[in-house]
């Protein structure tokens, strides 16, 4: 039986239930529609009783503190979190998931019940104990959730690993060495790469999602032999912080990995702040959302398996990526939100999708890079004009900021601080603390719940210090109001000129280059000369379809127009390359990759 938790109390309207129609309230400034959205969420009865923290001066110590309202400081795990203590009182007979082109479907009675079945099979067939990892590395399936919560549930640490299409046995094993997993979890389609992985860690014991012609034990089988009595629950703010949650690696990490753990107090006070960043038209009684990329991948935690379950939202379930070839799953589900990477902004940019009904989209959302204004828009208006939201987040801090009112979406702000978060930027060569609009490496920390840092890996741990402060490694600067302007990664910049050089930002040559009518899309790095010891800032661009018969002649046309619109230290001094498509790394593009194509492409 569930044990008794106090639910949310959503309150009803004549816009739709459980939300208050915000567009008829008076919201000054745009912060009170947010203000009043948390709390209609989390409803009155926990509510954070003290005032929002506001900064009266542009920065109290060369500090900025988020002007959105604290959350209440987390006290629970984060099972009972997204499933009681936060879920707004939707009826339990509402789909969760489906999976696209099919009639299979996951209600969250089902979600629930399986789970806590779940949770108990894992914790008596494999000794499962709090803070033991469970890796998990399938296709997106009914059966995913189940299996990430069941696994939270049991007071394990959960190890999404994405489905890639380039990874190997290798790499995957080197996941599950890192992680020190106790137990791995696949399905049919990844069996056999899973197999060989689970060999090469020491042979993990395996448990697949769906039936498989070998004899390892099924998902199903694990719920039909558990009950579903709690078998781990958190219940101070002291237990929430102590146990982990999640061990992720991070997405941009190579050579000796880097994998973060984060607790549940982390992820429930990530949720919270989440919960105000939702735009104000949204409909949990209507809205249907798709994940576009592997659930595999940390921000899902976030999205498509965590605030959809809150909230009651479906969340259609694709067989692959998307781009422009699957664009049309928006029409066929009416699909009202849509998360968008930067590879995926960088090929729906100039698809052709006027044939695609696209106009049920109510909200965009990228994360992962900088992106230029210009592709951002480009972005928006292939969607009827929709706004693109970006956001900050790294896979170390989860969501930092976002834009969540008309005065966070100025131009090239990534948005304003969310709740919790406190920042400060310093001078990347003397440490010096900058004021506002003043540029250098942005440091954050949360003020709610402590990031906990990486997995064994004291070195990379240097990046926290004592004051809980998270080098971030992004470069930009904060201006009165708490909104975050990244300007590129610190190790993205482009070190040119003579003596000690000056940096030179590849978004704002990108936002340049992106102009010329016969770019679909272009990436900058800083190839290194090593005689002239300096970085040459060199374009791959991917053509529109129409001009890559003729693409020598193309390229000599964009460089004669980088080279009439960029003067000075921003001149593609390493040229403009053509290229089908970007190597990509989890969801982000792999510039490194691209610097090592630079002398095939000269040949």
């Amino acid at each position: 039986m569930v044990s008794p938790t106090k639910k949310r109390d959503y309150r009803e309207s004549s816009h739709h239930r459980g939300f208050t129609n915000l567009t008829n309230q008076h919201c000054y400034l745009g912060v009170g529609c947010i203000e009043l959205f948390s709390r209609n969420l989390r409803g009155p009865e926990q509510a954070h009783p003290s005032p929002r923290r506001v900064i009266t001066s542009p920065l109290t110590n060369m500090l900025f503190d988020s002007r959105l309202p604290l959350p209440p400081v987390p006290d629970t795990d984060a099972f009972s979190y997204i499933f009681y203590k936060g879920r707004r009182d939707y009826p339990k007979n509402r789909v969760l998931y489906r999976v696209d082109g099919t009639d299979k479907t996951l209600t969250y009675a089902q979600l629930e019940k399986k789970s806590r079945r779940f949770a108990d099979a894992i914790r008596q067939r494999y000794e499962i104990k709090p803070n033991n990892v469970v890796a998990i590395l399938a296709k997106d399936k009914i059966e995913y959730a189940i299996a990430y919560w069941g696994a939270v549930a049991a007071g394990a640490m959960v190890a999404p690993i994405p489905v890639q299409s380039e990874m190997s046995e290798t790499d995957v094993a080197a996941r599950l060495v890192q992680a020190k997993a106790k137990l791995f979890i696949t399905d049919s389609d990844l069996l056999i790469l899973s197999e060989v992985a689970s060999e090469l860690a020491g042979v993990i014991p395996i448990l697949t999602l769906d039936k498989t012609k070998e004899s390892w034990p099924t998902l199903d089988e694990l719920v039909e032999e558990g009950s579903e009595a709690r078998v781990f629950e958190l219940k101070t703010v002291q237990e929430a912080d102590e146990h982990n949650v999640f061990i992720n690696r991070t997405s941009g990490s190579t050579g000796n990995m880097k994998s973060v753990l984060t607790s549940h107090a982390h992820y429930i006070s990530t949720m919270e702040g989440t919960i105000g960043t939702i735009p104000k038209n949204t409909n949990p009684d209507t809205d249907v959302w798709v994940s576009p990329l592997s659930l595999g991948f940390f921000i899902n935690s976030k999205l498509h398996i965590g605030l959809n379950i809150m909230l009651g939202i479906p969340v259609v379930l694709m067989k692959k990526t998307l781009d422009e070839t699957t664009v049309d799953v928006i029409a066929r589900h009416r699909i009202t939100f849509l998360f968008i990477t930067p590879p995926i902004a960088a090929r729906l940019a100039r698809a052709d999708i006027s044939e695609v009904d696209v106009s049920s989209v109510k909200w965009l959302l990228t994360a992962g890079a900088p992106m230029h204004e210009n592709l951002r828009k480009t972005v928006s208006d292939q969607f009827g004009g929709v706004h693109l939201t970006l956001e900050w987040a790294t896979s170390e801090t989860m969501l930092l900021a976002m834009q969540v009112d008309e005065s966070s979406k100025l131009p090239g702000s990534s948005g304003t601080l969310v709740n919790g978060i406190q920042a400060k930027v310093i001078d990347t060569e003397t440490g010096e603390e900058l004021d506002a609009h003043e540029e250098g490496e942005i440091l954050v920390r949360n003020v709610i719940a402590s990031f906990k840092g990486y997995k064994d890996n004291e070195v990379a741990n240097r990046d926290f210090d004592g004051e809980g402060w998270f080098h971030t490694g992004d470069y930009g600067y904060l201006d009165e109001d708490s909104n975050v302007y990244i300007l590129d990664r610190i190790k993205e910049l482009m070190k040119v000129g003579e003596g000690y050089g000056s940096h030179v930002s590849a978004v704002e040559i990108e936002s340049v280059l992106f102009e010329h009518p016969v770019v679909s899309s272009v990436v900058v790095v800083g190839v290194r000369n090593t005689e002239l010891q300096v970085d040459q800032p060199t374009a791959f661009v991917v053509l529109k379809e129409a001009f890559r018969e003729e693409t020598a002649k193309t390229i000599k046309d964009i460089e004669k127009f980088a080279e009439s619109k960029l003067t000075g230290l921003r001149r593609l001094t390493g040229g403009v390359y053509s290229v089908p498509k970007y190597p990509t790394t989890g969801f982000k593009i792999n510039r490194r990759e691209l610097k090592k194509m630079v002398p095939a492409l000269k040949g």
